[in-house]
């Protein structure tokens, strides 16, 4: 059942004021770089966008360099072992709009958690203008024969509704692949499927209709799998706000569905957000210190928008199905702080601090932390995590029980693309972020 909710909400007219109030050069850090760790210079650390994926006790990092796939499994004091590399066996679709659906990373376990690796992407089906074939091939660790592909279903656009959704995502424990497909803006079920070792299917396809009425279905957009410290996955989704009588009424919601590792669907949460439009899907989710409730963040363009967060608080597990849990719901920071939306830096992570939380930033002259109490007030001074060159790549984080993991690429020069040639010099940071419980 879902739970019940109260929510507290802030005016966003107090959005410009919160931030750097309290914060003088004597604060002290609202976090602490933990290890900051250079990657062996290797074709695969000085690929430019590469994903964080946690598998086990250690890591996969994997990445697409032109045609070419590169991973390995990496170690969380920053050793790459097992370098692999294979060419995509065909490239993925691009829609008309000029998304590309593919490749996404996830991995499973033959021996070990995260010695296959799991790609995903969408190809136009043969003989077809307008239908995609959802596709999953699995690789293992230092294989050099590239991945078969299998085909999970056929996906068709919807020309006057909203893009294509293709996600990927990977059990804590490295054991599972979950692959979620859907076309935004429709009135159709969201589809997921369960993969284990070498590709096989755990359980039957599951749908996600998020309505007792089968042809009554919500809106929804931004579809995307947790990969945090929470015992499962889980597939999280955003709702258009409802008509008079339904639920969230005039509002966004953000949906969680927990998933089992047999691919079942074990409970739904819903947080009722205080935005007028989630820009982008820029909108990222964990677990609380205690598993039990949800850190959520999103930033939206509207005139007065910025960079929000919920805190969704569960009743205790042995309360009953009608006892309400809490939801606080506030804005952090307006992008009027950084000269407009368009320059506001895009969420990397959110992670608890005890009964506060930090949120990454991703800023191009390096990663950002800053930390808030759960009424919105800023604690410590922003973190800057490390970059020789003031000039770095996409960032992937991984937010776990004890740290945050972060890497990027730390970039030679003062200014990049991303199809040109990662210059000499440059080099892979692994940093792990630590932000304890009371600030000194």
């Amino acid at each position: 059942m879902m739970p019940k909710v109260g929510v507290l909400a802030w005016s966003v007219a107090a959005l410009i004021s919160l931030w750097w109030a309290g914060c003088g050069s004597d604060a002290p850090l609202c976090a602490q770089v933990g290890q900051q760790i250079p990657l062996t210079a290797s074709p695969l650390s000085l690929t430019q966008d590469t994903a964080l994926v946690r598998a086990g006790d250690g890591f996969v990092l994997a990445g697409l360099d032109g045609s070419t796939v590169r991973w390995g499994q990496l170690s969380s004091s920053g050793e790459i072992s097992g370098e692999s590399a294979f060419d995509l066996p065909e490239q993925p679709a691009t829609t008309a709009g000029g998304q590309s659906l593919g490749p996404l990373f996830a991995v499973t376990s033959k021996t070990v958690p995260g010695d296959q690796l799991v790609l995903v992407m969408a190809v136009l089906q043969a003989g077809t203008t307008d239908n995609y074939e959802i596709q999953v091939g699995v690789h293992d660790l230092g294989s050099p024969v590239p991945p078969v592909m299998q085909t999970l279903d056929v996906q068709a656009a919807a020309p006057t509704s909203g893009p294509i959704r293709l996600v990927a995502g990977s059990s804590p424990d490295g054991t599972r692949a979950l692959v979620l497909w859907g076309v935004e803006g429709q009135l159709a079920p969201i589809r997921y499927q369960m993969l284990g070792a070498d590709g096989v299917l755990v359980g039957n396809q599951g749908t996600i209709d998020d309505a007792p009425d089968p042809n009554n279905i919500p809106q929804w957009s931004c579809l995307d799998t947790t990969q945090n410290n929470a015992a499962n996955l889980a597939i999280t989704l955003v709702e258009a706000p409802g008509a008079p009588g339904q639920n969230h009424p005039g509002q966004y919601a953000w949906r969680h569905f927990k998933i089992n590792d047999e691919g079942s669907i074990t409970g739904i949460d819903e947080i009722d957000l205080d935005a007028l439009n989630v820009s982008d899907c820029r909108i990222l989710s964990t677990a609380t210190s205690d598993g039990y409730g949800y850190l959520v963040a999103w930033q939206d363009n509207t005139a007065t928008g910025g960079t929000s967060f919920a805190v969704l608080t569960a009743p205790p597990p042995d309360s009953g199905p009608d006892t309400p849990g809490n939801v606080i719901t506030n804005p952090l920071l307006a992008s009027a702080l950084y000269g407009g939306y368009s320059n506001m830096p895009k969420l990397a992570w959110i992670a608890p601090a005890g009964y506060e939380f930090t949120l990454g930033l991703a800023r191009s002259q390096g990663p950002e932390v800053v930390r808030f109490d759960d009424v919105a007030d800023p604690r410590g001074r922003a973190l800057y995590l490390p970059s020789v060159f003031g000039n770095t790549g996409p960032v992937s984080a991984w937010v776990g029980s004890d740290a945050v993991y972060v890497t990027y690429l730390d970039i030679a020069g003062s200014s990049r693309q991303a199809d040109a040639a990662v210059p000499a010099g440059s080099q892979r940071l692994l940093v792990t972020v630590l932000s304890p419980v009371d600030l000194p």
